[in-house]
């Protein structure tokens, strides 16, 4: 939610299970998908017709699978990511000007550089047709899964001189866990990789993903409601794949009554669909309502006794509490009333999850007892965003990624990483002066895209931010825009979901593009291939 006016959607991830697609560097039309004419006399034929028929690899369009060429850096890229579970990403914005979007191999670069399993050979290139050397591998692999590298490797081959120091303590990971192992004692850093080579080190890796079974509870996908019909939440959210549906539905009114705004034949929707609806109930920022509620023990009981009414009118399945901008006075009735709250949607078996804002200091976040309101709620809700919100003195960011981290570091002092659901922007803003002042624009993914695509903006990576910056000209006027997309966001689900959390939030469903949610898809996929490691 955004300070005055946003209201974060909470949107969970559905879990990614192995898919794969057709081959590498030959298009799907092309790919052959039948026998292989010649590995027979391959000592990896039989890696190969097991990653064949797991669609990982496949041959040309006569039926070749060429075992001893070597391999480019775009076709190991392709064929780890299937291994992976990783799907190709459609970003609007090319990482590298040499893999366009023609390109055979832009989506898997694309998904790559957006979990940032793979780097470039420069700022601007990727070098795709490169063959890829055996220590390159190494560092992909290690990287990819990862490995834990020693500051000081140990490498047992007769050739560990002639290794990069760059690859040393991935080439000394990947040899332990016996993915890439050397030959007649050497490794052979520089060498080639041949795809008869690569066929065994990916069967290898998918044989230790497939006998670890790691059962973990679900990430929560919720996923607000916001300008738009229930109909046309639906169709968001079916694109979206979210599991958890929250409608902006109850908010406290002036008078102590709550508002109610249902739409059964939405919760009916959700039910059909094995989804689940969990209403926001909201302050609409007003202290003095929020005030005169919470400090009054029978008001407070009254609130709590319509809310029950609701989750047994309509079968609901939780309840998102939105209560911003209101008095630090007022944090231990706050606490109380969540505590209240919580205590009677439990006895419903209806779950309790409350938005919070960055713990930084200040009077936006001091009516928030972290720590307390956790040990009571089944979830708490970051709203890791809004690090530059309207009215800033300067333009910037609405949450780069350091400032992101920091905020769920910050956060997770207090509160239970499993209780943590972390919100993400699903928008960004468009910046300029106007008048001598700053001022600035919230747009949503698809408006920034179009901006670009009209005023032909500059677009480059600021590796600070870890966001595209875009700076383009209208009217005289400079205006600058921190891209909110699928690379940006990919890293951000990356960070947060090495933090163990228990799920993702959105602001907003509908201000997205659908690259977003595979490459937010994918970042559960190796999260998930990570912990089988």
């Amino acid at each position: 939610m955004k300070k005055q006016h946003i209201h974060i959607w909470l949107v969970s991830i559905v879990l990614l299970t192995y898919c794969f697609t057709l081959g590498v560097g030959v298009p799907s039309s092309t790919a052959s998908s039948g026998s292989l004419r010649d590995i027979s006399d391959s000592y990896a034929h039989e890696q190969i017709r097991s990653l064949q028929e797991a669609g990982i690899i496949s041959g040309d369009e006569n039926g070749y699978f060429h075992p001893a060429n070597s391999v480019t850096r775009a076709e190991f890229v392709a064929m780890l990511a299937r291994t992976l579970g990783i799907k190709p990403v459609s970003g609007t914005v090319p990482s590298f000007a040499d893999v366009p979007k023609s390109s055979w191999a832009y989506g898997y670069i694309q998904a790559a550089v957006s979990l940032n399993l793979a780097s470039g050979t420069s700022a601007t290139t990727f070098s795709p047709s490169r063959t890829i050397s055996r220590q390159e591998a190494a560092a992909f692999l290690a990287r990819a899964l990862g490995l834990s590298l020693s500051s000081s490797p140990t490498l047992s081959v007769n050739d560990a001189s002639a290794i990069s120091g760059w690859a040393r303590p991935s080439v000394s990971a990947v040899m332990k866990k016996q993915w890439l192992v050397g030959y007649q004692g050497s490794f052979r850093p520089t060498s080639p990789l041949s795809r008869e080579e690569t066929a065994v080190i990916l069967k290898r890796i998918l044989d230790e993903l497939g006998a670890q079974a790691v059962s973990a509870k679900p990430l929560v996908s919720l996923g607000w409601q916001y300008q738009s019909t229930t109909q046309e939440f639906i169709a968001q959210v079916q694109k979206a794949g979210i599991n958890t549906l929250s409608p902006r539905w109850y908010f406290l009114q002036k008078d102590g009554t709550v508002s109610d705004n249902s739409d059964a034949s939405l919760v009916h929707w959700a039910q059909q669909n094995g989804k689940e609806v969990w209403p926001l109930f909201g302050n609409r920022f007003d202290p003095a309502a929020t005030h005169t509620m919470l400090s009054d023990k029978a008001k407070r009981t009254a609130v709590i006794g319509k809310i029950g009414a609701f989750i047994d009118e309509y079968h609901l399945d939780g309840i998102n509490v939105d209560f911003e901008g209101f008095n630090p006075g007022d944090r231990d009735n706050f606490t109380a009333f969540i505590k209240e709250l919580a205590a009677a949607l439990h006895a419903k078996n209806a779950s309790l999850s409350v938005d919070v804002p960055p713990d930084t200091g200040t009077d936006w976040s001091e009516p928030f007892d972290y720590a307390k309101l956790a040990a009571y709620a089944d979830y708490l809700v970051v709203m890791a965003y809004e690090e530059h919100w309207v009215g800033s003195s300067q333009a910037g960011s609405v949450a780069s990624l350091p400032w992101f981290a920091d905020v769920i570091k910050g956060v997770l002092d207090d509160v239970p990483a499993q209780k943590l659901i972390v919100g993400m922007p699903l928008y960004t803003r468009d910046w300029y002066q106007s008048g001598g002042k700053l001022v600035s624009t919230d747009i949503s993914i698809p408006q920034s895209y179009q901006l670009i695509s009209q005023y032909k903006a500059t677009t480059k990576w600021d590796t600070a931010t870890q966001q595209y910056r875009s700076t383009y000209k209208k009217q005289g006027a400079t205006h600058t825009m921190w891209l909110e997309e699928s690379r940006s966001l990919g890293l951000k689900a990356q960070v947060s979901l090495n933090s163990q959390i228990g799920g993702l939030a959105y602001w907003y469903i509908g201000s997205e593009s659908t690259d977003v949610w595979t490459s937010i898809a994918n970042s559960v996929a190796l999260k998930q291939a990570r912990s089988k490691m």
